[in-house]
């Protein structure tokens, strides 16, 4: 059930200290933001993305909130796979908050996020879909902002594989996966994960680009270096000694040509 109208509580802060202030102090809890990943494999950092951002909504003490409801296309569950409770555990997310929903059809999605955002105990809601697909038009974006503004949920949209497009969403992100840096116990070990984020639409202030890191012992986004120095952990044998390079031989190897990927190619089918 709702609870009256919402969009004024607290902004939700990131934790980077320049993406909060260009948002003039966070996210607004109670309203519509979008998340997307122009390419299939950036999935999983959109995804890293969307849940940090739930597991803040779930810890700013707003009324008890905690509990998220993830509702995801079919469609976008062939590209993207399901979430790992292992995995949402170490991203600092209790799995037994989360509510997974996974309806037959894009229709069903979009009544079950619809009927979610009404939810006023809960901290946050997520909308997976892949693409642009007709059903979901602007009028279905102002509809799920408006139950989200009454409500006070943070309310995720996470397009996979999705182009530019106009909604009602408050905020929308690009989100693009950048190289791990080292663990910080283990040289040797694979580090914080990072994004590089870009704010493409901010209806209410500036947009921009940052390189922040998730820290699921703080639960907070962290600014990061863009592109992170790989040490080596043990001088390389006979360091002295160099070996030819293959790439200097009479017939070298063909460049290379674009990487491919999974991409939203059924345009506005539904």
């Amino acid at each position: 059930m709702g609870a009256g109208d919402a969009g004024a509580a607290a902004p939700l802060a990131l934790g980077a200290t320049a993406v909060d202030r260009c948002l003039e102090g966070g996210l607004a809890c109670g309203g519509l933001h979008e998340v997307r990943s122009p390419l299939a494999r950036d999935i999983g950092a959109a995804a890293g993305f969307v849940l940090g951002l739930a597991v803040r909504a779930g810890q700013a003490g707003r009324g008890g909130r905690q509990g998220v409801v993830w509702v995801s296309d079919p469609a976008a569950r062939v590209d993207g796979g399901g979430l790992f409770p292992a995995g949402l555990a170490q991203h600092g997310l209790d799995p037994s908050l989360i509510t997974m929903v996974e309806p037959a059809d894009l229709q069903g999605a979009l009544w079950a996020a619809d009927e979610a955002a009404d939810c006023a105990g809960l901290a946050a809601l997520v909308l997976q879909i892949r693409g642009n697909p007709a059903r979901f038009d602007i009028t279905a974006t102002r509809r799920l902002m408006l139950r989200a503004r009454q409500s006070g949920v943070l309310a995720l949209v996470l397009r996979q594989s999705g182009e530019e497009e106009a909604s009602a969403a408050a905020t929308r992100w690009r989100v693009n996966t950048e190289i791990s840096g080292t663990d910080d116990l283990d040289q040797r070990g694979v580090g914080a994960m990072r994004l590089s984020l870009t704010l493409e639409r901010n209806r209410t202030g500036r947009t921009g680009h940052w390189f922040v890191a998730w820290n699921p012992q703080t639960r907070t986004f962290d600014h990061a270096a863009p592109t992170p120095v790989l040490r080596s952990v043990h001088p390389a044998a006979h360091s002295r000694h160099r070996l030819s390079a293959t790439g200097h031989r009479q017939d070298p190897p063909r460049t290379m040509g674009q990487v491919l990927d999974h991409r939203q190619d059924f345009g506005r089918a539904s």
